[in-house]
């Protein structure tokens, strides 16, 4: 709820707006002012603050007698005295420091052996971290800033060469801290009074910005009442001005438009209950024009449908004639067409049946080549039996002379040799013959299924040959038909050609007629037409102007919620 409020108000808003710059610059200096601090401290303060502690517990060390303090370690009663004279004569001589004590450890338990101001020696106290780091590893140990019940400080702790000690110092840190908390205390009040500071503007500005704009608020709120007689009245040169200003001047503006509707509200009023009895006599006599008209227009249509039957079928008439027409040219170019392919058809058909008489004739002379052949190859069969006996007796021959050379014996041999090798001419031509044999047979075989091919080839032909004289025959009737059948087409085609022209002259007579009753009566639906669009117009606007006197009724209602300075 609470979100909602400071949403609704541009005051908060412009609070808010103005105070978190503030804020955000607030706190950038107050982390600025601390950052500086802390680094000055650091960097600068407690360093020297440091190297002063440093250096007064080095010359502690060296005005201390070792000797001395081994002295009051084992004789405390006797040289304690004397080594807290020393270091009650260095804090008196040097400011700041709070106490000087030397620190030891003895049957393992660590003592205090002297501290300014004490008359007691050799005090047990528990080493702290940095004085039990500082005496084990025999080396300078600073400590860092501590409190305590005393207060605020910080140690230096150095081992003391020739005994078994070391030497503590302590410092007041009072003023660091004191420093610190200053600029804490420093840094928060400027930032309290750089808040209060943009609280105050935020406010100033605030109202500043938000009196005038309640102001023109509640102008408006006025407006929206109807009442725009009051006058806009912020005398402001800024934007704001110009806001008022831009208000004044739609608040006349206004006034004047609601005047004017209101004049013309009334005026309207007047004129649509004249304009309404009007309409009403209007619209009788145009309703007496449309029955009269209405009774004629259903006369010439009854007349324009029966012509436009009438036509209709004339129509349907003449597309048949034309069809038929068309169906009897197509007829006479097909028939002209199949003249003219049976034309070429039976020329075609006579050249075939002389290219088949030459391949009768070429057949029959292949049978003749082919019955030739046989006999050849019959004559070369009786040849080759000639030569088999031939070669059986020189087969003979060869071996009677081969057995006679055997008897002869050395005389014999050149004679054997001889018969040997016409042996061997007797054996290869009995091969030669056989194989010669074979390749005859086998010619013989293929020419014999040669000529039965031949035969059928040639018997096929003379049934081919005989087929197309037939065939020829037919295509000669065949023309002389077709050329009939052209001469009757071209009659049918010159008749359905007078019909159509013939048909044509009516469809267009009758078209004449038709084309002037309906034009008779369309021009009688037209004004049947016009008359029933008037009585509907004058209907639409006796509505429009019933609706008219209504809005205009409406509109003086609204107008009587508005104040002007006319009223």
């Amino acid at each position: 709820m609470r979100s909602i409020t400071w949403k609704k108000s541009i005051k908060i808003q412009l609070v808010i707006s103005f105070l978190f710059p503030f804020l955000v610059f607030s706190l950038v200096l107050f982390g600025f002012v601390r950052y500086v601090s802390d680094y000055i401290i650091q960097e600068h303060v407690i360093p020297q603050f440091d190297e002063r502690l440093t250096e007064n517990g080095r010359l502690l060390t060296e005005m201390l007698d070792p000797n001395l303090i081994k002295n009051t370690i084992d004789f405390p009663k006797t040289y304690g005295p004397e080594l807290k004279r020393d270091l009650d004569s260095f804090i008196e001589r040097k400011k700041g420091i709070e106490y000087v004590y030397v620190l030891s450890r003895k049957n393992g338990k660590d003592v205090i052996v002297a501290l300014n101001g004490s008359d007691k020696f050799m005090v047990e106290s528990p080493f702290t971290n940095d004085q039990k780091l500082s005496y084990e590893n025999k080396e300078p140990v600073l400590s860092s800033i501590y409190r305590d019940k005393w207060g605020v400080h910080k140690s230096f702790f150095i081992p003391v060469d020739g005994a078994d000690a070391i030497v503590g110092i302590d410092m007041s840190a009072k003023f660091i801290d004191q420093l610190e908390k200053w600029i804490l205390t420093v840094s928060l009040i400027a930032t309290a009074v750089i808040v209060v500071i943009g609280v105050l503007l935020a406010l100033f500005v605030g109202n500043r910005i938000s009196k005038p704009l309640n102001r023109l608020v509640q102008y408006a709120k006025i407006f929206s009442t109807g009442d725009l007689s009051q006058a806009v009245n912020i005398q402001r040169e800024d934007e704001i001005g110009v806001l008022a200003n831009s208000f004044e001047e739609m608040r006349k503006n206004l006034s004047r438009i609601i005047d004017h509707v209101r004049e013309k509200s009334e005026a309207i009023h007047h004129t649509g209950q004249t304009l309404l009895a009007s309409f009403e006599e209007l619209a009788q006599a145009s309703k007496q024009i449309a029955m009269s008209t209405d009774e004629e227009a259903k006369g010439a249509e009854e007349r324009a449908n029966h012509i436009d039957r009438i036509s209709n079928m004339m129509s349907e008439m003449s597309i048949a004639i034309s069809n038929v027409d068309e169906q009897t040219k197509l007829i006479k170019d097909l028939t002209d067409q199949t003249s003219q392919q049976a034309e070429k058809g039976n020329v075609q058909v006579q050249m075939i049946t002389e290219q088949m008489n030459k391949i009768k004739q070429n057949g029959m002379v292949s049978k003749e080549n082919l019955f030739n052949l046989g006999k050849k190859l019959e004559h070369i069969n009786e040849i080759i039996k000639i030569i088999q006996d031939i070669s059986s007796q020189i087969h003979l021959l060869s071996l009677n002379a081969s057995i006679e050379a055997a008897r002869a014996g050395e005389a014999g041999k050149g004679f054997s040799v001889v018969a040997q090798e016409v042996q061997k001419l007797a054996n290869q031509t009995d091969e030669s013959i056989k194989t010669i044999s074979e390749a005859i047979d086998e010619i013989n075989e293929q020419a014999n299924i040669v000529l039965n091919l031949n035969q059928q080839d040639f018997e096929d032909i003379v049934k081919g040959v005989e087929i197309v004289e037939d065939n020829g025959r037919l295509f000669n009737s065949i023309f002389e038909a077709v050329e009939q059948l052209a001469k009757g087409i071209d009659a049918i085609v010159k008749s359905t050609e007078d019909l159509h022209q013939a048909s044509d002259e009516i469809l267009t007579s009758i078209q004449e007629i038709a084309a002037i009753s309906e034009q008779g009566a369309a021009a009688t639906q037209e004004i049947s037409a016009s008359a029933a669009q008037q009585d509907n117009t004058i209907d639409y606007l006796k509505q429009q102007n019933s609706e008219l006197k209504l809005l205009a009724d409406n509109l003086q209602d609204m107008i009587k919620r508005f104040k002007t300075s006319k009223m």
